[in-house]
């Protein structure tokens, strides 16, 4: 190998600059969604244009006129009342007409007629003759003095077409109720409740045609209208994205915007609750699958399918399947193909022929592309059924016809006869449907339908092995962008729907009629009613806060987006880079939960939840990297310029003996060249002429090029190796520490002039994705390259690429692990749900914050020992735990099943002290009251004029309903006053007030910290107040090293009770040996060791895992040179007794947690207290001052022991003892009033003889709902 990378040296330096990028950790989530801002929301908008709209339809046109004849014979005025029917007018039935006449007949009546109006005349059956005379009379007028004529149309009078263009949108703001707005910044956001958004504007273009005139033989064309930034909706602005306000602040001034320096953003705020939509899973569009495992009941043998989508398109994808039957004999064999929208599974030669591909060998031709003469029998063989099923369709022609029968009606044009409907539905059908991705090309689509029989010939005939439905290869991460351009396209949709709708209404009595002017029927001042902004403001905001992805009150994924865990800094960053596989947790389906090969560098291996989600619930390694949406443009413009043919007019023997190009899954290309041009195409890449993150994927087996620029492929860096030499060097490197290269020239070449000489011009890190690494040769480290030689110095293998380092392959919390690959790996699972609940400092503006809960580590402390991982995240400088001194002894058995003991003395000194915070809001709300709307208001009610304030404690509230900064709190006492006003009707009484103030929480107590009082977007006051309380560790309190070894503190000794060493050293933590062994958690020994050395040599120590240069020889050595034993043990003297202890105790600094399970929390006791209105048992839960529950395996444990008086006290007597009576005769439950001595039986009418019986109340109500329904269920006493 070339001396010219030192890879042990520099791959460092390479790691820093790629994890040392800003936002690093979020970059998936960011440009995501900035390629949401900036493309998709446009694309998805010019998806629905034009918007064409047509009214009035004029199924035949009629026009009237007076006749010559009548016209000659008549009198100038008696033709004058007619004069408007002397030329052709049109109408649109008879019946109007007659209107007209009748209406010219009664207005000559009353100008030659002067009638007395008499009530009586008018009360008169005459009058009704008189009409019905007049309409006579109009009838036959018509008919005897007027000529007519009928065009049949079947068109519209009116066209309106709409256009709608995305205009941009603005910044976050917030307007306030006295109508200011101001620039909203995140943090006022959190603290006001209010939602991160900003407003998206589109510009409407339409214009309109009127067609008039006999047969529509005119077209009015009115002028095209424009409307400017009109509001679609507001839509929510990712913090970090290229919208948000804090996008150009650098992270140093951040805490001037009252934001932490360290935040990565990636996440949402959505009424003052900060949320994160997590990525999701799913399986890759526009590849062939036939995955195996179908169910038995099926009748398909064999099932071949492709998710086609459009290029560039965010639409619904379209599923196509080609089907095996299982049957016998006639149907052995038969190959089907399910079509959207057509109701049966179509015969595949139907299908062929439907495509104009007539005869059976052309269409076993378009199958059998690239296969020999002599290895088509056993096809043939197969296909042989399914051509005889269908021999009687031989056209093209004949295959519409038969299709056309079975084609799914939806609201296609109405007004066209059904045929005609099903012809048009059917050729969209194929048109846009069918495998939409290949184009509207027809021998396209034949070719691909071919491929796709081919695999699934292939498969049956065990040639080919099923597709791996969990392998990485086919599947693609939906980040936030995807997700969100899904959401909004289903929102955006019902927002057209509404305005369509809309528009009907302003056409049948919009203001455009006044000025008989149809272009009118949109302007200014009825835009917001025809375009709902709330449908996209409402929609998008409703899915954030409830996770509920889709429209209301339909069946949606649920958890999508969820609210940012923020308890430690690494807890927030992980949650961000989390994926989720959309399956039921509590499926018993295990394959896809294991650890696939991969997912190797692209998913953490160790953190997964424990339970029913885990495999299911994943997160990214840190070298994973997931791609967007890049251009096509490109690459075909540079395949176009080489030796490349187009498939489209092609037939399958000019296929032969070439390679097929495949961009994004559409056969677009083939080619006799393809080495030159696979090389040619890994060049432009990796000098930036094609954009870095596409796939190119040379599979000779198939005899195919796979281009693929998809989003959504997880991807990951790679070292580039040439004749297995690294193409980057050590000037590289220097160059790169100097900055006069950066990290984009590493993946682009595009290197400085000076340094051209030098230098390769060209990428020396590649990201490739799982195909493509299927596809190439790795290599782990530079030692394994150098002995890649045998003997005779020839070359084992030719690598085309080399791993950076093998410690990306952990995601965030499991890097913080040192020496991880030393310790059992569900240990390193467990560190990975512990890290998420360790205390530390959470951000560096918690000052400013105002959350629900939060803890804060008093003195936390940077590791001795760290993973080099960790010094390059921003959490290294957000810790979240304490060096400690920890010995691993059995001492006084205190510390038995995983408990600990703490030395009182470093508890004294400030040993894991905490601080937690939380959170109570509240806010002057309008309430309904009998009918009556009243304000609330903040402040100390009047115990004189005030009613119900429930015994609480009021003293320490102000006048303005708040306790002073810094007041002690306690149980009960009311911490936010708050009351409203009762009206009294009675004017001599006074008005009343009511109660409503806010109590701490049962259990809980501390100061008071801060007070924020503020008016949120509605207007109406609130106040968010924050409560502070220290706590210490107790005996109960749970901490954990960074290996998975949780345990609680079980003793706190003093400090002259512990034991110590030569020098005085007391340990702070005594751990149980028993804990090691079994665990095999060899990383904290190896930690316990290397944090011995670095104290003593003043340095930090390197716990990176998967490091080849750990020697521990080197540091036993050390340990010896300063006077410890090599292996970190020591002598120790009981405390307690001043003795030597029997054996050394291994003793040394480790690295400890404190988590957020602690007893303060969660202790709870209760004699007696509240019972439950409908059972009159205790009620449940802490919270309630609930009672402790006595379960079914503890009263199996009292009843072994024979203590059945105690059992019956504890299930009754404490609980919900009742007194009532039962009728001696029948057993049933009597009426009895025990004050007038009335005791009665409804079921025997038993007056006399009952037995008082003493039943647990939920029994009596057992009784008597088992009664409701018929069953008698009698007591015999």
């Amino acid at each position: 190998m070339d001396s010219s990378f030192n890879w042990d040296k520099y791959t460092w330096n390479i790691i820093k600059k790629l994890i040392s990028q800003p936002n690093y950790l979020v970059k998936h989530q960011i440009e995501s969604y900035n390629i949401f801002l900036n493309k998709y929301l446009s694309n998805i908008i010019k998806q629905f244009n034009p918007i064409v709209l047509n009214y009035d339809y004029v199924k035949e046109q009629l026009f009237f006129k007076l006749s010559d004849t009548f016209l000659q014979e008549n009198k100038q005025t008696t033709i004058q009342p007619f004069s408007k029917f002397n030329e052709w007018k049109e109408y649109e039935s008879l019946d109007i007409l007659h209107m007209d006449v009748i209406n010219i007949f009664q207005s000559i009546k009353k100008t030659t007629h002067i009638e007395k109006h008499d009530l009586k005349y008018h009360m008169n059956s005459n009058k009704k003759k008189k009409n019905d005379d007049i309409i006579q009379k109009s009838k036959d007028f018509i008919k005897n003095n007027f000529i007519s004529k009928k065009y049949s149309l079947n068109k519209h009078r009116y066209q309106l077409e709409i256009e709608i263009e995305f205009a941009g949108y603005n910044s976050p703001m917030i307007h306030e109720n006295n109508g200011t707005k101001k620039i909203l910044y995140p943090n006022e956001a959190r603290l006001r409740n209010c939602s991160y958004s900003a407003n998206l504007f589109v510009n409407i273009k339409y214009n309109a045609k009127e067609y008039i005139g006999e047969n529509f033989n005119q077209v009015k064309v009115y002028k095209t209208k424009k409307l400017n930034n009109i509001t679609l909706g507001l839509i929510p602005i990712m913090i970090g994205s290229i919208a948000c306000n804090l996008h150009s602040v650098q992270k140093s001034n951040s805490i001037n915007y009252e934001e932490c320096e360290y935040d990565q953003g990636g996440y949402f705020i959505i009424n003052g609750s900060e949320k994160v939509v997590v990525s999701q899973e799913r399986v890759a569009e526009n590849k062939i699958y036939v995955f195996g495992k179908l169910s038995k009941l099926s009748k398909y043998l064999h099932i071949c399918e492709i998710k086609s989508i459009e290029n560039d398109k965010i639409i619904n994808f379209k599923n196509i399947q080609v089907k095996m039957l299982k049957g016998r004999q006639h149907s052995k064999h038969l190959i089907k193909v399910s079509l959207p929208h057509v109701k049966i599974d179509v015969p595949l030669f139907v299908l062929f022929r439907m495509l104009n591909i007539e005869s059976d060998k052309q269409i076993i031709d378009y199958i059998l592309v690239d296969v020999k003469k002599k290895d088509r029998k056993q096809y043939i063989q197969v296909l042989r059924n399914s051509c005889k099923e269908v021999m009687h369709i031989k056209t093209q022609k004949d295959a519409f016809e038969y299709l056309l029968n079975y084609v799914s009606m939806m609201g296609y044009n109405r007004d066209e006869p059904e045929m005609v409907r099903r012809e048009i539905y059917l050729r969209d059908i194929i048109k846009n449907d069918l495998l939409p991705h290949i184009g509207h090309n027809i021998n396209k689509k034949a070719f691909f339908i071919g491929l796709m029989t081919k695999k699934l010939l292939d498969v049956y005939l065990k040639k080919i092995p099923y597709d791996d439905r969990d392998s990485y290869k086919n599947k693609r991460v939906d980040t936030v962008g995807i997700l969100f351009s899904n959401l909004f396209r289903q929102y955006y949709t019902k927002l057209i729907k509404d305005m369509k709708t809309q528009i009907n209404k302003e056409f049948v009595s919009g203001s455009w009629k006044a000025t008989n002017k149809f272009i009118n029927i949109i302007n200014k001042s009825n835009i917001y009613k025809i375009i709902k902004a709330r449908t996209i403001t409402t929609g998008l905001k409703y899915s954030l806060a409830t996770g509920n992805w889709g429209m209301k009150f339909t069946a949606n994924k649920q958890g999508i987006a969820q609210v940012l865990n923020r308890l430690t800094y690494n807890s927030s960053l992980s949650h961000i880079r989390r994926i989720n596989t959309p399956m039921e947790k509590s499926s018993k389906l295990i394959a896809p939960r294991k650890l696939h090969s991969t997912q190797f560098m692209r998913i953490c291996p160790a953190e997964t939840p424990e339970g029913g989600a885990v495999g299911v619930v994943k997160n990214l390694a840190l070298s994973c990297l997931i791609s967007n949406y890049t251009n096509i443009e490109p690459i075909i413009n540079i395949l176009k310029q080489n030796n490349v043919i187009k498939i489209d007019e092609l037939t399958p023997i000019d296929c032969n003996d070439h390679t097929k190009i495949f961009i994004n899954g559409d056969w677009k290309y083939i080619t006799d060249a393809i080495k030159d041009i696979y090389v040619l195409l890994l060049h432009n890449r990796r000098i930036g002429k094609i954009h870095i993150f596409t796939s190119i994927v040379w599979d000779i087996q198939e005899n195919k090029l796979n281009i693929r620029t998809s989003p959504g492929r997880c991807l990951r860096p790679l070292y580039i190796l040439k004749n297995n030499t690294f193409l980057i060097t050590n000037k590289h490197i220097e160059l790169f520490d100097k900055k006069f290269i950066n990290w984009d020239n590493l993946l682009l070449g595009n290197i400085n002039k000076l340094h051209k000489n030098s230098l390769i011009n060209e990428a020396v890190i590649e990201y490739i994705d799982v195909a493509e690494e299927e596809m190439s040769m790795l290599v782990s480290d530079s030692t394994k390259l150098k002995n890649n030689t045998k003997k005779d110095k020839v070359i084992k293998y030719r690598y085309t690429h080399c791993e950076i380092h093998s410690a990306l392959q952990m995601g965030v919390l499991a890097s913080i692990i040192p020496f991880s690959d030393h310790n059992q790996s569900p240990r390193n699972t467990y560190q990975s749900a512990m890290g998420k609940q360790a205390m530390g400092i959470y951000c560096t503006n918690f000052k400013y914050r105002m959350d629900t809960i939060s803890h804060i580590l008093s003195y936390p402390q940077m590791p001795i020992v760290n993973s080099r991982m960790i010094q390059y995240l921003p959490s290294n400088n957000l810790p979240c735990g304490i060096n400690c001194i920890v010995a691993i002894a059995s001492y006084t058995g205190y510390n038995q099943e995983d408990s600990v003991i703490m030395n009182k003395s470093a508890i004294d000194r400030g040993l894991f002290h905490s601080t937690f915070y939380r959170t109570y809001k509240d806010e002057e709300k309008k309430i309904q009251i009998n009918g009556l709307q009243v304000q609330q208001h903040f402040g100390k009610p009047d115990n004189n004029n005030t009613i119900g304030m429930k015994g609480n404690n009021y003293e320490k509230l102000m006048p303005n309903g708040f306790p002073k900064i810094n007041t002690k709190l306690d149980n009960k006492d009311v911490i936010i006053g708050k009351y409203f006003t009762i009206k009294n009707k009675a004017k001599s009484f006074k008005d009343i007030h009511k109660c409503c103030s806010t109590n701490i929480k049962n259990n809980e107590n501390g100061f008071l910290d801060k007070v924020l009082l503020s008016k949120n977007e509605d207007g109406y006051q609130f106040t968010k107040i924050k409560i502070r309380s220290n706590r210490r560790p107790t005996i109960g309190d749970k901490h954990s090293s960074r290996h998975g070894q949780k345990g609680t503190v079980g003793i706190i000794l003093n400090h002259e009770d512990m034991p110590f060493t030569k020098d005085g050293i007391v340990p702070d933590i005594i751990m149980n040996p028993h804990a090691v062994p079994s665990r095999m958690t060899i990383g904290q020994i190896i930690e316990t060791i290397t944090g011995k050395v670095g104290v003593n040599m003043g340095q930090f120590g390197d716990g990176t895992g998967f490091n080849t240069s750990k020697d521990m020889n080197s540091l036993g050595n050390i340990l010896e040179e300063n006077q410890f034993h090599r292996h970190g043990e020591e002598v120790m003297y009981n405390g307690m007794t001043g003795k030597q202890l029997k054996v050394s105790i291994f003793i040394g600094p480790t690295y400890y947690q404190r988590l957020k399970h602690m007893v303060e929390d969660k202790v709870h006791s209760r004699a007696c207290g509240p019972n439950v209105l409908l059972t009159r048992q205790p009620a449940e839960g802490r919270s309630r001052d609930g009672g402790l529950r006595f379960g079914e395996m503890e009263r199996d444990c009292i009843l072994s022991h024979g203590a059945i008086e105690f059992l019956k006290e504890t299930l009754q007597d404490r609980s919900d003892n009742y007194v009532t009576h039962v009728c001696k005769h029948c057993g049933m439950l009597a009426i009895v009033n025990s004050e007038k001595n009335i005791f009665t039986c409804k079921s025997c009418s038993n007056s006399t003889e009952f037995s008082e019986v003493r039943i647990p109340y939920a029994m009596k109500l057992f009784v008597q709902e088992v009664q409701s329904m018929n069953v008698a269920s009698r007591m015999l006493t």
